[in-house]
């Protein structure tokens, strides 16, 4: 029987959220915490223990967000340092850390930018993860929504082709790039104590 690969998808921000994505022979797991916060930061150690305290994933997705033009001094100095704590939550546990900028697993899954866009991929996450359709049950939930396709899109894009039991998988590997191995695919980290062969 093949090991369980694990993968986190993690959307950065106050309001963000982390998934643990498990994938096995057809079968999929799904894991889904809000992003723990501390007087209005990301609680860097609160975010590390739900990593650390699970089984050794075989990556991490992370958006790489910027500032946009609309939002403010405080909000993008907020936003920044959000996705910097989560980014060096990855470094420092020394698991594999994938960047995606927005546009490119959002094209993925054919998602727009906007609120429409939030409600289509919270939709698009109660198609593709059924099981875990009360992780996704509220319009709020739509960070959740995001970091669980944020760890789909890592299984599909990262992973090589055939390593995944979707049928609507076409292609072979297509990286997102990253920070552990730019252009590499995800492989399983020999540190890995998902579920033996």
């Amino acid at each position: 029987m093949a090991r369980e690969i694990l993968l986190y998808g993690i959307d950065p921000g106050l309001t963000g959220a982390i998934a643990l994505l498990g994938l096995r022979e057809g079968f999929f797991s799904l894991s889904v915490w809000d992003m723990p916060q501390v007087h209005k930061t990301v609680d860097a150690a609160a975010l590390a223990g739900i990593i650390k305290d699970g089984p050794r994933p075989d990556g991490i997705v992370l958006e790489e967000v910027g500032p946009m033009p609309r939002d403010g001094v405080r909000q993008a100095f907020s936003f920044g340092q959000s996705y910097a704590t989560a980014r060096t939550v990855a470094l420092l546990l020394e698991v594999p850390l994938h960047l995606v900028k927005p546009q490119a697993w959002k094209g993925h899954f054919r998602l727009r930018g906007g609120e429409d866009g939030k409600e289509a991929g919270r939709a698009l996450a109660l198609r593709r993860f059924p099981q875990a359709a009360k992780s996704f049950a509220r319009k709020k939930d739509h960070n959740r929504a995001e970091a669980a396709l944020l760890a789909l899109y890592g299984a599909e894009r990262l992973l090589p082709a055939g390593s995944l039991f979707d049928p609507d998988r076409v292609g072979g590997v297509a990286t997102a790039g990253g920070v552990a191995a730019p252009g590499q695919p995800l492989t399983a980290s020999p540190r890995a104590t998902g579920v033996p062969d």
